[in-house]
């Protein structure tokens, strides 16, 4: 029960370390995702619910959710990074009127291990949210919204 826990301290403050070696994403532009293959995701408030109170939680995962303040849908376009800049992977996801999805740092990388940070195409009423899901622990994780362009940005995300 000790060594468990402190695994995960180590793992988590790896990540914090990770978090700091990032590039400075404050001046981030819209970018252009390079072209590769882009997966579908469906999940909404009650599969959070169930991801979240999972009770035999082995995976560190982390939540990129999205809320839709709009009265219309908007879809959302996000691509990982990993820790060397090399492209992870891809998700869409469409997020109705008034509405919460959410998509897996596993589905950009089809449960991979990898740690780095993820842009997402956004529209102008869409608020992330980043949580880290890990055995005995839930802790949220920054985020950055760049209003202007429709960006957000997730500085630390992963899966393992």
């Amino acid at each position: 029960m000790i060594a468990s826990k402190t695994s995960f301290r180590k793992k988590v403050l790896w990540i914090i370390g990770f978090a700091l070696l990032l590039p400075n994403l404050g001046s981030a532009q819209m970018v252009d995702f390079p072209d590769i293959d882009s997966v579908e995701v469906v999940r909404d408030a009650a599969d959070l619910r169930t991801e979240v109170d999972r009770p035999d939680r082995d995976v560190v995962d982390t939540v990129l959710a999205f809320t839709n303040l709009a009265q219309t849908d908007a879809r959302v376009s996000c691509v990982a990074f990993a820790a060397n800049g090399e492209t992870v992977g891809s998700v869409r996801i469409n997020v109705p009127a008034n509405s919460l999805r959410f998509m897996l740092a596993s589905d950009f990388s089809h449960s991979r291990d990898f740690i780095g940070h993820a842009r997402c195409r956004t529209g102008l009423r869409l608020l992330g949210t980043s949580v880290l899901l890990a055995p005995g622990a839930i802790t949220d994780l920054s985020v950055r919204q760049v209003r202007r362009p429709g960006l957000t940005i997730f500085p630390v995300i992963g899966t393992y």
